[in-house]
């Protein structure tokens, strides 16, 4: 056995170096992540302000408001933003001209649906009554149209 064989290989610096601004680069993207989904878009303020107007003119919108907060609508759906589903805007534009448009998104926040906004499924949510779905979707549609 000779003596050089004990030591051990140097790597490369260029590998170290890589591996160093690839973190950094994802740091970066994730605070980047972070101040789109907390802080939100001047559009995004607006529309909740036009929201929060809608609902402090109706109890009934401000109940059906407190009840999508309260269930897990607002992790998938946003009021302007599509995150996992459509904003709840974009649901109210493309059904707002429907004659029975409560009674059938009513349905689909009760059964679920899969389809129509895509290939991702959303869920049933048994656990809102009947009564609970048509105010939700009565708020949905009462969203004032995108400017």
């Amino acid at each position: 056995m000779r003596d050089y064989d004990d030591e051990p290989m140097q790597r490369p610096k260029w590998i170290a170096w890589l591996i160093i601004i690839g973190m950094i680069l994802v740091v970066l993207g994730l605070l980047n992540l972070g101040v789109r989904l907390y802080i939100g878009t001047p559009s995004d303020q607006t529309t909740a302000q036009r929201v929060q107007a809608m609902a402090e003119a109706s109890p009934e919108l401000a109940q059906a408001q407190a009840t999508l907060e309260s269930s897990n609508c607002m992790r998938c759906h946003g009021i302007d933003r599509k995150f996992v589903g459509p904003s709840f805007v974009q649901v109210s534009d493309k059904y707002r001209e429907q004659a029975d448009a409560s009674a059938y998104i009513a349905r689909k926040i009760r059964e679920g649906s899969v389809g129509v906004w895509g290939n991702v499924i959303m869920p049933a949510h048994a656990q809102v009554t009947p009564a609970q779905a048509e105010s939700m979707a009565h708020w949905i549609l009462a969203i004032p149209p995108a400017p």
